[in-house]
């Protein structure tokens, strides 16, 4: 076993990439919210893309070092502290027996990866180790962690990088192509969604996010024949206010679907917090494709990492150990 849950944060789970093929039996994919966060960690320890981390949102955990590892923390802003002393996320971080590792709140972004060298293990679900809170199903025992839990990590020997995750800047717009029933929403309504921009309600969590601005109606009804969802689904139900489903989405809904979010658009908006406002851009199904082939291509060829000459990661948490041995 590997770390000890002290204070288990607000919303803590163990995730991959997702639970894919099952959602005609009704098992939504689950997994990263921000699967770019998530990617970029397990890619500083050297472990595979799909290792199982730790996402933690808005109020991250703390957690007690039962055995030596190699630590790595993507995506949102959140203060980081190993043994007291401050640490930059976004690098390979080597902690030991007896430390504290603590996350404080998301100060921009809300939801912060943790990754350990080897991956965490739990026992997969549906050939996936993500935890999806609704069905019970994936991660710890189903559930988000709790103080106490124990959570161990996979054989695989650490290979931490000797890089850092460079700053990541992109446009402010999320990108959508057209829904399933954009022809039922006039000219009027397509210039509300992309003119007017939206804000985050307080009602948004893993399975979608609840917006707030211009009412959007749709001819001949709200209601349509249940059909499967998707990821990033804008669907309009009859208040007239937005909704995009996300990875612990229902498997199939019966409301009008007006656009979808590019799935390279898709960190972008679920690293916004309560509040936050949101404008929508479209684009064609052909222009968002091609930009998530290239978003992966980047990611997978290391397009988001630069050589990191801050030794301190390494050095700190070595001296800390050697001091805590002297002292004995």
């Amino acid at each position: 076993m590997v770390l000890k849950v002290k204070n288990p944060g607000l919303y803590t789970t163990v995730q991959d990439l997702g639970r894919y093929g099952h959602q005609a039996e009704g098992f939504s994919p689950a997994g990263a919210m921000d699967y770019r966060a998530f990617m970029l960690a397990n890619q500083l320890l050297g472990n595979d893309e799909n290792a199982p981390g730790l996402e933690m949102t808005l109020q991250g955990a703390s957690f007690e070092v039962m055995k030596d590892t190699v630590i790595a923390a993507a995506g949102a802003d959140m203060a980081l502290k190993v043994d007291g002393e401050e640490f930059s996320t976004g690098v390979p971080i080597p902690v030991f027996k007896g430390s504290l590792i603590e996350f404080g709140a998301a100060e921009d972004g809300s939801r912060t990866y943790l990754a350990a060298a080897g991956g965490f293990k739990v026992e997969p679900v549906l050939g996936s180790a993500s935890t999806h809170v609704r069905s019970g199903i994936g991660g710890y025992h189903g559930r988000t962690l709790q103080a106490g839990d124990v959570i161990g990590t996979g054989d695989a020997a650490a290979a931490p990088r000797p890089f850092r995750i460079s700053a990541i800047e992109e446009a402010e717009a999320v990108r959508v192509i057209p829904g399933q029933q954009y022809d039922r929403f006039s000219e009027e309504m397509r210039q509300k969604l992309f003119g007017e921009g939206y804000t985050l309600t307080k009602d948004c969590d893993r399975m979608g996010y609840r917006l707030d601005g211009p009412e959007l109606v749709a001819e001949g009804g709200h209601d349509v024949l249940s059909e499967p969802t998707q990821l990033g689904s804008v669907q309009v139900p009859k208040g007239g206010m937005p909704i995009v489903l996300l990875n612990d989405r229902q498997t199939a809904g019966g409301y009008a679907r007006i656009a979808t979010v590019a799935r390279v658009d898709i960190p972008k908006l679920v690293q916004k917090q309560p509040g936050d406002a949101v404008k929508f851009e479209e684009i064609s199904v052909e222009a968002a494709a091609t930009l998530y082939r290239e978003e992966m291509e980047k990611i997978r060829d290391g397009g988001y990492l630069e050589m990191n000459n801050d030794f301190r990661s390494h050095v700190r948490p070595t001296a800390g150990k050697l001091k805590r041995i002297m002292e004995r």
